[in-house]
């Protein structure tokens, strides 16, 4: 790729700045900068003068109230060549000016681009399904249900602040910081079938909705007050390369070691004293011996329950997911590591009750019990279904418990029972493709909903029972499997995994994905399922925060010295950040050992380290009891302002703080991950 920069030649005219790969004009933009005031007028920097230095050039602007100094470099990084853009944009008029500067480049095309706006924005958010009310795009726009062919964001609310962009035979990535001089940054897209125009806004707007319900989605403009002889600065890089949709990964890459070193995690305890507390708060909060379940959500505020006679407790177990097998199985486990039989005890109890009585009609496992329902279906978008990915989660788990006590001397026969005849109903609806299907009617079986990927991670669930039981039929059915789900992997596009999330593209669809293709590889040594696995964690990584925000002065999260890095944004639907990339801990460090890739290895334990934060460590700690842990930290404006947290504990999360140390244990890389977050965990 050879990438020119060049100002038009008749620049006193046009004022413009191209950017083209082997000649040809791809990017443009006009001047240097607009100033959009408050008032609605607009005020355009035109170019003056310039200057060019061998890769660079410098670039000087003046208008009515401003004049601009901006220079543009030419780099590359792992054969990505992009421009370096450093603006100084001083006020030389007499009186303080207030709005805000865009700078926006267009593409001229009649090919409807390809968005990723990391962790927020994935291809379109599968805006043919208007289930949920998030951000979507489609050049036909339908604010009612979040559809529009233009949004602008706020920086922070993605894991990079950056837009990537396919077109035209080439993939562009936008990137900045989140802040400049002046405030927060913003970003900006739009498409209307002939130009694409994409760029920044310093200060950020986020229309024509903002993604922030306890606003109302009222858009959210900010303004810029500049007073006399006052200079902004800011900066924003563009890279350009070749169409590959998994170029980005290159990008990221360099984005998160160049913040590395001034970015780094911050853990309240070791991964023992941590993992101490989860398991307590698990056991103390949320099983219940009474019924042998293990509820979802406690609140902090015991007052507040005395108050709503218990209300703000779930008393509901979905049988993977948000509670149920995997959480038990993490306990158990735990109880035979520390040697508490309680634990091992609690676990054993939920899974049996799970095993015995959780039977649909269709043979299956249903996907939740509630105290006031019994057994019953989880949270679809119908009621009668079964969805995939909770149900084959809950076999995965089922396995290795199954495998655990087997080892330990303990004979589940009706575990079994339970592995096969899910197994065999998984085996059964497959289509000769290879497709699970996503939704099932747990009275019949019948597939509903074969559109996503939910059935993803049966292949994890018959590989491991292949590698227990050794049948031929569990092993040729996930090597199907693989075959058919690759296409997602290989689009970039994996979605519709959690129940909460009709087929919108989630983190926890990447986190199957590795889980899956990692096994695969591991069972088959086939070279295509490795490839496919670090395609999954590179797609996961586009959700994991790559640095920290600051957050507004006295709020919790500011506080307490929240990290953001390693900590992973939901989904586009749900902006919160959580640790359900704990989940695929155990695969991560197998992809390390198989790659030497030490990027799988570094971000892993960032994810551990952020999962280390605000497990409560005595009673009252952040207004919680001893033990407790809240599922979403709000980085930026959603269903709170940013820097608050929700007030429940959630089982998921100290169950996953247990998995990820029980499968660190059996690591061959225990000693340096354990000395890694023991050592960050003294950074104070």
């Amino acid at each position: 790729m050879n990438l020119n920069i060049a100002i038009a030649d008749e620049f006193r005219k046009l004022g413009e700045v191209e950017i083209a790969k082997s000649d040809k004009v791809i990017l443009k933009i006009q001047g240097l900068a607009e100033f959009y005031f408050k008032n609605g007028e607009i005020e355009a920097i035109k170019i003056s003068d310039f200057e060019e230095f061998n890769d660079t050039i410098l670039l000087n602007g003046t208008s009515q109230n401003f004049k601009a100094e901006v220079s543009l470099q030419k780099d590359k990084i792992v054969n990505v060549e992009f421009m370096k853009f450093r603006y100084n944009i001083k006020n030389i008029s007499s009186h303080t000016l207030e709005g805000r500067f865009r700078i926006i480049f267009e593409i001229e095309t009649l090919e409807n681009p390809r968005w990723l706006v990391p962790g927020i924005f994935y291809k379109d958010n599968n805006a043919k399904f208007t289930y949920k009310k998030f951000p979507k795009f489609s050049i036909k726009s339908d604010l009612q249900n979040f559809i529009s062919n233009s949004w602008s964001f706020c920086s922070r609310r993605a894991a990079i602040p950056g837009i990537f962009c396919w077109i035209n035979d080439c993939m562009f990535s936008f990137l900045t910081s989140e802040t400049f001089s002046h405030g927060e940054s913003g970003l900006f897209f739009y498409y209307d079938g002939s130009k694409t125009k994409i760029g920044f806004l310093f200060p950020y707007t986020e229309e024509p909705l903002s993604y922030s319900m306890f606003k109302n989605f009222q858009p959210d403009c900010k303004i810029l007050n500049l007073g006399e002889d006052k200079v902004v600065e800011f900066w924003f890089n563009i890279f350009i390369d070749d169409h590959d949709l998994h170029n980005y990964d290159k990008i990221v890459r360099w984005f998160y070691y160049k913040m590395r070193r001034f970015n780094l995690p911050r853990p309240w305890f070791t991964f023992e004293e941590g993992t101490k507390l989860s398991a307590y708060g698990l056991y103390k909060w949320h099983f219940d011996g009474e019924n042998n379940v293990i509820f979802e959500t406690r609140g902090f505020d015991n007052i507040l329950s005395l108050n709503v006679n218990g209300e703000d407790i779930r008393r509901h177990m979905h049988v993977s997911w948000v509670s149920g097998i995997p959480y038990a199985f993490a306990l158990m486990k735990y109880g035979y590591i520390c040697e508490n039989q309680s634990y091992i005890e609690a676990g054993r109890n939920v899974i049996e009750k799970i095993v015995n009585e959780g039977i649909a009609p269709a043979g299956i496992l249903y996907s939740q019990w509630t105290l006031e329902d019994g057994w019953t279906d989880g949270w679809n978008p119908e009621p009668g279904l079964t969805q995939a990915r909770t149900l084959s989660e809950a076999i995965l788990f089922l396995c290795r418990a199954y495998d655990l006590e087997i080892k330990r001397g303990f004979d589940h026969e009706n575990w079994r029972r339970c592995i096969f005849q899910n197994l065999n109903f998984a085996i059964s609806i497959q289509k000769n493709d290879g497709n699970f299907g996503s939704y099932y009617d747990s009275k019949t079986g019948e597939v509903r909903i074969y559109d996503g990927c939910a059935g993803l991670l049966w292949i994890s669930a018959l590989v491991e029972a292949y590698r227990i039981f050794n049948e031929e039929k569990f092993k040729n059915s996930a090597i199907r499997a693989g075959y058919y789900y690759a296409k997602f992997i290989n689009d970039e596009f994996i979605y519709g995994a959690p129940e909460d999330a009709f087929m919108i593209p989630t983190s926890e669809d990447t986190y199957n994905a590795v889980i899956s293709y990692t096994l695969l590889y591991e069972l088959t040594g086939d070279e295509t399922w490795l490839k496919l696995a670090c395609k999954s964690a590179d797609l996961m990584m586009t959700f994991r925060f790559s640095y920290n925000l600051e957050f507004p002065e006295n709020t919790i999260l500011n506080l307490y010295k929240f990290k953001t890095i390693g900590g992973d944004i939901a989904s586009p639907v749900n902006q919160h950040l959580h640790n359900y990339g704990l989940i695929c801990v155990p695969e991560m460090l197998k992809l390390y050992k198989f790659t030497q890739d030490r990027y799988y290895l570094d971000r892993t334990i960032d994810n551990i380290c952020f999962s280390l934060q605000f497990i409560a460590r005595f009673d009252g700690d952040f207004n919680s009891f001893k033990g407790m842990m809240t599922e979403q930290f709000y980085y930026v404006d959603w269903l709170r302002p940013a820097g608050t947290i929700l007030t429940l504990s959630h089982a998921w999360c100290l169950g996953m703080v247990l998995y990820a140390f029980t499968s660190v244990i059996e690591s061959e890389f225990k000693d340096l991950i354990f000395e890694e977050i023991k050592t960050k965990s003294l950074e104070k």
